[in-house]
C-alpha cells in the first residue's frame, strides 16, 4: 500500500470469475484481518467465522472488480453493528459473509442498505492485506 491508496487488481467481471474470487476472498479470511474489538466474538466455539470480515470481504471483491462492476453497501443489523456487502451493476446482491446471519436463524439488513465507500486507516490496511492474498492465488493458476 502506498500513502493509503488501495492496490486495485481488475480482472473480467463474468460469473465464472465471481465464483472464483468470491471463494479465494472467503478462503482467505482470518482472524487477523477482523479488528481486534470483533476476534473474541468471531473466535467463540459455535461463533460465526464470518463474524467481522463484512468490510474487509466486501471491499476486496470491489477493489478486483472495479467500482463500475460492484458497489458497496452497509446497513445497521438488530445489533447495532454494521454488516457489508455489494451489489453487482445487474443489482445482484453479494454477500460473502452471509452465513454470520442466515448460520444462525438471523437476517442480514438488507432492507436498510445504503450505498457506502470503503472505511479508511487500519480497514484498508486489512483490504489490502487481503487483496494482496488473493492476487498470490490468482498469480498461482495462471
Amino acid at each position: 500500500m502506498r500513502h493509503g491508496i488501495l492496490t486495485v487488481i481488475l480482472i473480467s467481471y463474468d460469473k465464472e470469475n465471481l465464483e472464483l474470487v468470491s471463494k479465494i476472498i472467503v478462503d482467505n479470511l482470518t482472524p487477523d484481518l477482523i479488528p481486534k474489538k470483533w476476534r473474541k466474538r468471531n473466535s467463540i466455539k459455535g461463533g460465526s467465522l464470518m463474524f467481522g470480515h463484512c468490510h474487509t470481504a466486501s471491499a476486496c471483491l470491489q477493489s478486483i472488480f472495479g467500482t463500475e462492476n460492484i458497489k458497496l453497501y452497509r446497513a445497521k443489523d438488530n445489533e447495532d453493528i454494521w454488516h457489508w456487502w455489494c451489489v453487482d451493476k445487474e443489482g445482484k446482491r453479494i454477500d460473502l459473509t452471509s452465513d454470520q446471519y442466515y448460520g444462525y436463524g438471523r437476517l442480514p439488513p438488507y432492507d436498510q442498505g445504503e450505498k457506502a465507500s470503503i472505511l479508511g486507516w487500519g480497514y484498508k490496511k486489512r483490504v489490502q492485506i487481503l487483496l494482496e492474498r488473493v492476487e498470490g492465488v490468482l498469480d498461482k493458476l495462471e
